[in-house]
């Protein structure tokens, strides 16, 4: 399957020239094209927003490969930009897999993932359990666990 993503045009025509990248939806017979990031007046802009969704489908790759590999994923609930930073960590901590860890954490945007690595390196034990896979693990230069 090829050909998913496309540039949806400006807004306005008049105006300065402003793209995103967008989906077709169908419905029927019809096309109707939905923008899947922000608008971005520049290259560069543009640019931010392709690697988000780049990094994105690398996080989904992850976890499918857990799955594929027959490991069997927990049910754990869901971590959210507007949990607290030690709620987040509650949630991670408890789970097994690494690369669940790692899909989820880096699934955050990046204040709440600076968050999160601030009140983990400054409050918990980093030298056992998953604070330690986390201060090993955690890239501070990019905010993600890597």
């Amino acid at each position: 399957m090829t050909g998913i993503f496309k540039i949806v045009g400006p807004l306005n025509r008049q105006e300065k020239k402003d793209i995103s990248v967008g989906i077709d939806l169908g419905i029927g017979d019809k096309k109707i094209p939905c923008r899947v990031t922000k608008t971005c007046e520049s290259y560069e802009e543009l640019s931010v927003e392709v690697k988000a969704i780049q990094h994105d489908l690398e996080l989904i790759l992850q976890e499918a490969k857990g799955f594929f590999e027959n490991q069997i994923f927990e049910e754990v609930p869901e971590v959210r930009s507007d949990m607290a930073a030690e709620e987040i960590w509650s949630v991670l901590s408890q789970i097994e897999s690494e690369d669940q860890i790692k899909a989820r954490f880096n699934g955050l945007d990046e204040k709440k993932r600076k968050e999160v690595a601030e009140y983990i390196l400054s409050n918990c034990n980093v030298f056992s359990g998953m604070g330690a896979f986390f201060s090993r693990c955690y890239n501070s230069s990019s905010g993600f666990i890597e």
